[in-house]
């Protein structure tokens, strides 16, 4: 499928409606102001209390206690979040508020494991995941996402997705993902996070 008609017939829609009429910002914000932003967003609607710790701009190939970064991921070891910096430029491709999405997701992981809700199975816990992130950025009392801003959201969790059905490490289609974030957000307005229930 087209993300250009994917974008327009499903996230337009939905962006519309869930977006304020009031943006964070103009411009552009830098890496680390989005960051700092947005992991106190979710700090504050994250009712697990994760409160994981955030290393950012980590190159692939540090050592963790996860094992060699290879991308940002969640690190259960030692409860914290590794942004890459091959994430940060990949995101603002699309604008900073896919870089907020990067955290949220993994900030997500972080509850789920906290939480106790994780699911069994790769692709419900990544879908679920972006249904979350979605929920938290969508609910963060201090950072406000205009419809350009869930656009590049819904942008870059359409890019990751993959249709690499008999890998074990399968995400979830770019269609499934896309979709997942934007529930998330539209649960932020309406029926609340027991929308994400995997």
């Amino acid at each position: 499928m087209n993300l250009g008609k994917f974008i327009t017939r499903i996230s337009i829609a939905l962006a519309t409606t869930l977006a304020s009429s009031v943006p964070l910002q103009a411009s552009e914000l830098g890496p680390e102001v989005v960051l700092k932003a947005v992991y106190e967003g979710l700090r504050q609607v994250d009712t697990t209390r994760a409160n994981p710790r955030v290393r950012w701009n980590v190159a692939n190939g540090t050592s963790s206690p996860c094992g060699r970064i290879g991308g940002s991921l969640y690190c259960t070891r030692n409860n914290t979040i590794y942004i890459t910096t091959q994430h940060i430029r990949m995101a603002y491709k699309y604008g900073d508020a896919a870089l907020a999405y990067i955290l949220a997701h993994e900030y997500a992981h972080a509850a789920q494991t906290v939480g106790g809700f994780r699911p069994q199975n790769i692709t419900k816990i990544e879908l679920q995941a972006d249904c979350l992130s979605g929920f938290y950025m969508g609910a963060m009392p201090n950072v406000t996402f205009d419809r350009q801003d869930i656009e590049e959201i819904a942008q870059i969790a359409y890019q990751v997705g993959d249709y690499e059905f008999n890998n074990r490490q399968h995400h979830g289609t770019p269609e499934q993902r896309a979709e997942a974030v934007l529930r998330g957000f539209a649960a932020s307005q309406r029926n609340g996070i027991t929308a994400c229930r995997m």
